[in-house]
């Protein structure tokens, strides 16, 4: 079975015996004066696998890193300045964030990125108490610490901007439903004060004799329409009062 460190570093055999194929968690291991650090990649937004990075730290200070020729600490700072800048761009964001889905999206970006940076800074501040008084493990350490303390601020403030933008959508949803309601309200209020001279006018409109239409006097037609609308001051009062 293939082992994850590269077959050509000569590290401690206690190391490839205490790792398989795959690195697992990020953690940091000690033998003899060799130092391993072993750290992920800044996840991807796609929630794909975790791709490990290996640090490691010989006796005589000189540093090897997958996936680089350096023999300085460099890589590893580099591999902090990345979780660093995913910060920075989560931070930018959650400044213009304003919809739900704003807020949602960061939540769902911010929660993996957080749990790697809470690894990130535990495996180095194991290495930072193995390695006693390397200062530039110290200050990786202290710049990991400060970019979880970050993302935790920006996840929360995240979830808080959701809370919320879902209780404010739900109390403008009610303001619109009272609006409506309101709204309706009054349309029935006039449906029923007009509704029975609409209906007399509209017999009376009708080709019938009714004997009326032969009546000079014009207060026959007042008389008719003060009626309607008395009736439909009736019908209007017998409605169910607007609830308060």
């Amino acid at each position: 079975m293939a082992n994850v460190i590269p077959h050509n570093w000569e590290v401690p055999k206690i190391f490839r015996d205490r790792l398989g194929s795959h690195a697992g968690r990020q953690r940091t291991m000690h033998h003899e004066g060799h130092l391993l650090i072993i750290l992920h990649e800044v996840p991807k937004s796609d929630g794909g696998e975790r791709v490990a990075r290996l640090y490691w730290k010989k006796p005589d200070g000189t540093w090897k890193a997958t996936g680089s020729g350096a023999t300085t600490i460099a890589p590893l700072k580099a591999h902090v300045e990345e979780y660093g800048a995913a910060e920075d761009e989560l931070e930018t964001r959650a400044r213009t964030a304003t919809k739900a889905s704003d807020w949602f999206e960061l939540i769902h970006e911010s929660a993996p990125l957080l749990r790697a940076a809470r690894g990130m800074a535990a495996a180095l501040q194991e290495a930072r108490e193995l390695s006693k008084t390397d200062n530039q493990i110290i200050s990786l350490r202290d710049t990991a610490q400060d970019i979880e303390r970050s993302l935790e601020l920006i996840h929360g403030h995240a979830k808080s901007g959701l809370d919320f933008a879902i209780a404010k959508g739900t109390e403008d949803a009610a303001k619109n439903s009272e609006h409506a309601a309101e709204t309706g309200h009054r349309l029935n209020l006039i449906a029923a004060t007009f509704l029975p001279i609409s209906a007399i006018g509209s017999l009376f409109g009708m080709q019938m004799e009714h004997g009326l239409e032969h009546v000079e006097a014009p207060w026959v037609f007042w008389g008719v329409a003060a009626a309607a609308f008395l009736l439909g001051l009736i019908v209007r009062g017998t409605l169910p009062k607007k609830a308060t």
